[in-house]
């Protein structure tokens, strides 16, 4: 299930970062674009025999400037939604789609919900043609829309066909039945059976939880009402936001504006005052010892405490030697703990390659 909800994120995300830099690098803004628009409208009606190139780009600026005025329309308009589908498309389609409707025929979903029984069925239209070539569903194959397709998903799932009748693009449909089923997975409105984390949701609760229904609430500190708790909840969002709203002008420590690094930028903190005793050390060190190097006694401190053999690994299993994984866990402890970066200390004169630490 983590890996089902984490692919169709990674699928979003990367639709997300891509359309998004497209965005951004080819938009520029356009100055008096309705006093431009509106000359282009005067030169197009006194002049509709002229080509294009004679009339409209002497008063756009040339290609440059109507090509900015498409980009800045396409920035502000849904364009970016419908370019963020089809990289969404594109990547499930060549890449993703294959792992996920394995991933599907193994798991088996639920809903105590019918207002999401849609989705179910979407994902059992999904099964059911996964090894199909067409591209549409066939007709007469019932295709549940409602409650399963966004409506910004719409305009591609649809197609009409040359009667003017509503065909549906097959692996358009799974894209978005993939992001609903998401949706109500992370919300528990839809559950696995036999999963753990994403059980049924009436397992969460005691079994005599309706009986002793006002005693649990009473407990949780809740309202019964669902309406009184949405209420309370809001208002407390709007009085913290209006607070914060208050206090940002006041934040000397604080700075909001339009920059290409970043929107927020927070002011450095003051040094804090080096502890009295850490000069005293390093000046015994030296005169012990002289000039070592801190990732000497980093190792040290390592080797004799074993301090690095408490770092366990998030997979199930691990075949790299304790030698050669004390020395990476060292390298990166150094390299964060100086902030020198990993980067800085993955070209260094180790046998570790880079792309290992």
């Amino acid at each position: 299930m983590e890996l089902l909800n984490s692919t169709v994120h990674k699928i979003n995300a990367h639709a997300d970062k891509k359309v998004t830099e497209e965005i951004v690098k080819e938009f520029k803004r356009v100055r008096n674009k309705n006093a431009m628009l509106h000359r282009i409208a005067e030169v197009s009606l006194a002049r509709p025999q002229d080509q294009v190139e004679d009339v409209i780009y002497p008063v756009a600026g040339g290609v440059q400037g109507l090509t900015d005025l498409v980009n800045e329309h396409k920035a502000r308009s849904k364009a970016y939604e419908r370019d963020k589908r089809k990289v969404f498309r594109s990547s499930y389609t060549n890449h993703y789609r294959s792992g996920l409707i394995k991933l599907l025929r193994v798991l088996e979903f639920r809903s105590n919900n019918q207002d999401h029984q849609p989705v179910l069925d979407g994902l059992k239209l999904i099964l059911r043609f996964a090894d199909s070539k067409t591209t549409f569903y066939p007709p007469g194959v019932a295709v549940v829309l409602d409650g399963v397709i966004k409506a910004d998903w719409r305009e591609f799932a649809v197609s009409l066909d040359p009667r003017g009748g509503e065909r549906i693009v097959r692996l358009v449909y799974e894209c978005g039945v993939l992001e609903a089923l998401r949706d109500r997975l992370r919300c528990k409105e839809i559950w696995v059976v036999g999963a753990d984390k994403w059980r049924d949701p009436d397992e969460d609760l005691p079994q005599d939880f309706e009986e002793r229904r006002q005693e649990n609430y009473a407990e949780l500190k809740l309202p019964l009402a669902a309406s009184e708790f949405t209420s309370t909840l809001k208002e407390e969002m709007r009085r913290e936001l209006a607070a914060l709203n208050t206090a940002l002008p006041d934040l000397d420590w604080l700075q909001i504006s339009d920059r290409k690094s970043g929107a927020i930028k927070l002011t450095a903190l003051d040094a804090l005052p080096e502890p009295r005793n850490l000069r005293a050390l390093k000046q015994a060190c030296v005169a012990r010892w002289g000039t070592v190097a801190l990732i000497e006694m980093l190792k040290e401190a390592a080797l004799r405490t074993g301090a690095l053999r408490a770092f366990t690994g998030v997979g199930t299993r691990g075949s790299l030697p304790d030698a050669v994984l004390i020395e990476r866990l060292l390298l990166i402890a150094y390299a964060y703990g100086t902030n020198s970066g990993l980067r800085t200390v993955a070209s260094g004169d180790h046998p570790h390659a880079p792309c290992l630490l």
